[in-house]
């Protein structure tokens, strides 16, 4: 077994429990859905997640060539990574509907830092992997990649510090947009 079997089974049992885990509450909330205040952005928010993790799942393709060089504590900083990814994926969703019910929008607005917090810190981790697997591989680090990273985590920073409607739809919508594209195009 290769170090890409390893890294890639690893990863597929990870996002395989990261979308049994989505899947799971919004499966619960469909069941109480008589006692849920359905809203857009938190389902939309799941959705984001969704393609990010089938992105991240696709982009395992492109790991091949990488990975047999991988050492132990790239791979180590990636089973961190996957269980911030993981508490990420699991706060996107409430796991139940309260006997009261559950406001989803009101859900959304008392978890946002958290959740926003958790992203933030999911891309500052896979920031800092890409570069010390750049580092490794005698690779150039260039500045202009810095750029989009530095824009996105502003962005999810000011998720995290607003609590205004319009600034999490718009971004929000923004950030699928943007991931749907970045599908698309590969």
């Amino acid at each position: 077994m290769s170090k890409y079997d390893i890294v890639l089974t690893f990863f597929t049992i990870m996002y395989g429990l990261m979308l049994t885990d989505l899947f799971s509450s919004l499966h619960r909330l469909i069941r109480a859905r008589k006692k849920v205040q359905w809203h857009w952005l938190p389902l939309l928010t799941a959705w984001y997640v969704f393609l990010v993790i089938i992105k991240n799942w696709w982009d395992l393709y492109s790991m091949q060539n990488t990975a047999d060089s991988m050492n132990v504590f790239i791979f180590i900083a990636y089973g961190h990574l996957l269980i911030l990814f993981f508490l990420l994926v699991s706060n996107v969703l409430p796991d139940s509907a309260e006997e009261a019910g559950i406001d989803l929008k009101s859900y959304y607005f008392s978890n946002h830092r958290y959740f926003w917090g958790l992203m933030t810190s999911v891309v500052v981790i896979s920031t800092l992997i890409s570069f010390f697997q750049g580092i490794d591989h005698l690779s150039q680090f260039h500045m202009l990649k810095i750029v989009p990273v530095v824009i996105f985590l502003a962005l999810l920073i000011l998720l995290i510090i607003s609590k205004k409607y319009l600034v999490h739809s718009v971004l929000v919508v923004l950030f699928v947009i943007e991931t749907f594209m970045e599908l698309l195009s590969k």
